[in-house]
């Protein structure tokens, strides 16, 4: 149990620091597993790798632990963003709150990384719900979705 909830712990740190530079290192000190293959971990969203330690150090408690703890802060933030969206009807303030959300998105799932080709995917998808207006609590939920597939 003590094992779980420092898995956890050292999850929602790594949600904290992950936009500053010293997040890789944490990352590689905290949830590099020593039985994955260096050029599949560099591949992956950091995301996936951190749901993949987390099954490998738990099973599948430890996918459910980490996947709640790596959407912590953004699901919260995203049913706000949808209250917002469609409670006020300035434009200015929807477009800034989407603006911001597909930021925080972009970098809670890693779709900059563009070595892995699922991440373009996961960019197009984020496009089609900017465009289509789609609620940012149901977006957040399938890019969660999304980078469990395989696991």
């Amino acid at each position: 149990m003590r094992q779980k909830l420092l898995f956890v712990w050292h999850v929602l740190i790594f949600n904290v620091i992950k936009p500053f530079p010293s997040s890789s290192y944490y990352f590689n000190n905290h949830f590099r597993s020593p039985t994955q293959i260096a050029a599949d971990y560099y591949s992956i969203s950091h995301y996936r790798g951190i749901v993949n330690f987390g099954k490998e150090q738990s099973g599948y408690a430890g996918v459910i632990l980490a996947n709640i703890a790596l959407v912590f802060f953004f699901l919260p933030l995203c049913f706000t963003a949808d209250l917002v969206n469609y409670g006020v009807h300035l434009l200015s303030i929807k477009i800034s709150v989407n603006v911001i959300l597909v930021l925080m998105a972009m970098v809670k799932f890693d779709m900059l990384r563009l070595r892995d080709t699922r991440n373009y995917l996961k960019l197009l998808y984020l496009f089609n719900c900017l465009v289509s207006s789609s609620y940012w609590t149901l977006t957040c939920v399938f890019l969660t979705a999304f980078e469990n597939i395989g696991l």
